[in-house]
């Protein structure tokens, strides 16, 4: 008999904290210029289409540290006599685990801690399990914040556990419908997003999974090549065997690498990780998931560090991530049509193939594994499930089991006040609240209200139609023609886009009105993007001593400070902040470099390594290696000459290069 309860999972979590007070308006990734591909015409790839570079207009997930705040995650857990799955929905929906249980094994890397780093959209993410992503390029916006989630059953009484959100930036609803029948040896995932607007938007979504490391496993995929990149340039190069090396066994990389890989379209798509034994974990879809992926962390100690990082309790957290997608890369997203839902069945569960085919010959592989699958659930039955189980997706829960944000509930009320049909009328997008005031009151009094200039803005927005109401507003004769609060919130609006010069203009008119530490952070945003980085520094920091408490503030001028190089200047700002401030040690960080630069060498080694023990950033962000370009830097610094870094490395603690193998 299947059951679908609640359960407190043994996961020990840190505390979140608050979020950043400053609107996202710095870019989530390095890119710059369109990515450039050597693919054959044919490929037909949607690389840097609709490609936004911040999560705007999300607030920045920054405010977590590293200790155990005495809590456990709060689970939602779908078993049968098969399988136990445990749901977090308070963490992006994550699948924390799913558990085998007639073999007794785990299939999931299912991190023993909730411990967040830098390598998301709005900063935090954590590793294992199974997340989600919809969206923008990278780890869903929601990947450390709730999820609605409901109860309802099918015809059968078979339960079936829901989970959904109002994504902003794309304007798309995305639901996720678990179920797992009585006798199922799988787990089956309906997943349904719609774009409800009348416009095009571009469309992404990645599902990773977090494989547990197995010596001598092997991935078996539909393919026989695979993008990467290669010297920046994205390429197909041949898989299995790349250079001499079958990089379809994950050890055999040497160091981080991403294999997207190019799938036969005359296949059922699917995926799987298979050790020695020729036991695992798979996935597989219906036909629209067309992507797969492969990515590894690498050998060398960068990437060995990054995985005990997110991990801990004295488990390595080993593991590598099979992905599945809409593209067949993550650079790119797609064009989904106006009032289109797009709908598709996942598949996850265990996998027993005969280990000599698995681990021989490549053609010989990938046919033992479509066989072993098509005896679970074949191709066609798979897409018929997806058909007969339409009905069901829109029909409404029985029970609400969690509550996400108010968004999707201000829309659905500017959509009703505006002639318009809601989104998607079977699903309870609850109700609006403190973070959707303002544009309440815009939308119904026609103004954003009054705000305290030190008063944290609440939120922000990114939607074309509340730009028109915003504008209507301010304009001469509207209700805020004279508010600064507006205009700030449309400066933010059009910075994102980015479309400077109207940026500028309601910023510089929002300031005139009322001078501010968002408006000051905001103007210098558009001083650093039109390369005037030294200057953007000087306002950053007059933000900054606007509020002198406020950590996204401060956090943000000591970045903008050592991007230029102004080491005298970044150590008089760290050095005259709050203690609160100077303890953050993303502050100390940066004050380091400072006194390094100015020759204080002394103090500097004592940010990076108080009373013995070294410094831990807890926003460490992915690709970063401030941390051992630091101790290199102190060490040349004492030694007066250049060092060797291929042949001297940091210590582990504070080597996060990735790329380096050894």
């Amino acid at each position: 008999m299947t059951k679908l309860y609640r359960q407190t999972t043994g996961i020990k979590c840190v505390d979140m904290g608050e979020e950043c007070s400053l609107p996202m308006l710095w870019e989530v990734t390095d890119r710059d210029e369109p990515m450039r591909s050597d693919l054959p015409e044919g490929d037909g790839l949607f690389l840097n289409y609709r490609f936004v570079k911040s999560a705007f207009p999300y607030r920045d997930q920054d405010g977590y540290g590293r200790s155990w705040n005495g809590k456990y995650l709060q689970g939602i857990i779908l078993e049968n006599d098969h399988l136990k799955a445990a749901f977090v929905p308070d963490m992006g929906g994550k699948l924390w685990s799913l558990y085998d249980k007639d073999a007794g094994k785990e299939l999931l890397f299912a991190n023993p801690v909730m411990r967040p780093a830098y390598l998301a959209t709005r900063n935090a993410w954590c590793s294992g399990g199974i997340e989600w992503n919809c969206g923008i390029f990278g780890h869903t916006p929601f990947t450390c914040s709730p999820l609605f989630a409901a109860r309802l059953n099918m015809e059968d009484g078979t339960p079936v556990f829901r989970m959904y959100e109002f994504e902003r930036v794309r304007g798309v609803v995305y639901q996720m419908d678990f179920w797992l029948p009585d006798a199922s040896p799988v787990l089956f995932a309906r997943m349904r997003v719609v774009n409800p607007s009348f416009r095009e938007t571009a469309m992404y979504w990645w599902s990773n999974v977090a494989a547990p490391h197995a010596e001598g496993a092997r991935v078996v995929v539909p393919a026989q090549g695979a993008y990467t990149h290669v010297n920046d340039v994205m390429s197909v190069v041949p898989i299995p065997v790349r250079d001499g090396v079958d990089v379809t066994y994950p050890d055999n990389n040497p160091v981080s690498v991403d294999y997207f890989y190019r799938t036969d379209p005359e296949k059922r798509m699917y995926h799987s990780h298979l050790s020695k034994e020729g036991y695992g974990l798979f996935e597989c879809s219906t036909s629209r998931l067309a992507g797969r992926k492969l990515f590894v962390w690498g050998q060398g100690p960068g990437g060995r560090k990054w995985q005990e990082y997110l991990s801990g309790e004295g488990d390595p957290g080993l593991y590598c991530e099979i992905q599945c997608g809409l593209a067949h890369t993550q650079s790119e997203h797609l064009p989904m049509p106006p009032r289109t839902a797009w709908e598709w069945l996942e598949v996850y569960g265990p996998l027993h193939a005969d280990p000599e085919k698995v681990h021989g010959d490549w053609n010989a592989a990938q046919r033992e594994v479509e066989a072993r699958i098509d005896e679970i659930i074949s191709a066609e039955a798979l897409e018929k499930m997806l058909e007969d189980t339409r009905g069901m997706a829109l029909t409404p829960a029985a029970e609400m089991l969690n509550e996400g944000a108010g968004w999707g509930a201000l829309e659905n009320r500017r959509r009703i006040r505006q002639g318009e049909q809601p989104m998607c009328p079977h699903l309870d997008l609850g109700a609006t609240g403190e973070s959707q005031a303002a544009w309440v009151s815009l939308l119904e009094e026609g103004t954003m209200g009054e705000h305290s200039a030190e008063e944290i803005p609440a939120s922000w927005m990114r939607q074309r139609e509340w730009t028109r109401m915003m504008e209507k507003a301010a304009a001469p004769g509207g209700k805020d023609a004279g508010n600064w609060y507006t205009y700030l919130q449309l400066g933010c609006t059009y910075l994102a886009e980015p479309d400077l010069l109207r940026a500028e203009r309601y910023i510089e008119r929002s300031l005139e009105l009322r001078c501010s530490p968002w408006g000051m952070y905001a103007l210098a945003e558009i001083t650093r993007m039109r390369g005037e980085e030294r200057r953007a520094a000087q306002m950053m920091t007059e933000a900054a001593l606007l509020l002198p408490h406020d950590a996204g503030l401060a956090k943000a001028a000591a970045r903008f400070l050592h991007r230029t190089g102004d080491h005298k200047a970044l150590a008089e700002f760290t050095g005259s902040r709050p203690d609160e401030v100077k303890k953050l040690p993303r502050i100390r960080l940066y004050r380091a470099f400072a006194l390094l630069r100015l020759g204080k060498i002394d103090e500097a080694e004592e940010l990076l390594c108080p009373d013995g023990k070294w410094l831990e950033v807890p926003d460490i962000r992915e690709g970063e290696v401030s941390l051992s370009e630091l101790w290199y830097g102190i060490r040349e610094a004492r030694l007066g000459h250049p060092v060797d870094r291929s042949k001297v490395s940091p210590p582990y603690e504070l080597d996060f290069r990735m790329f380096a193998a050894h």
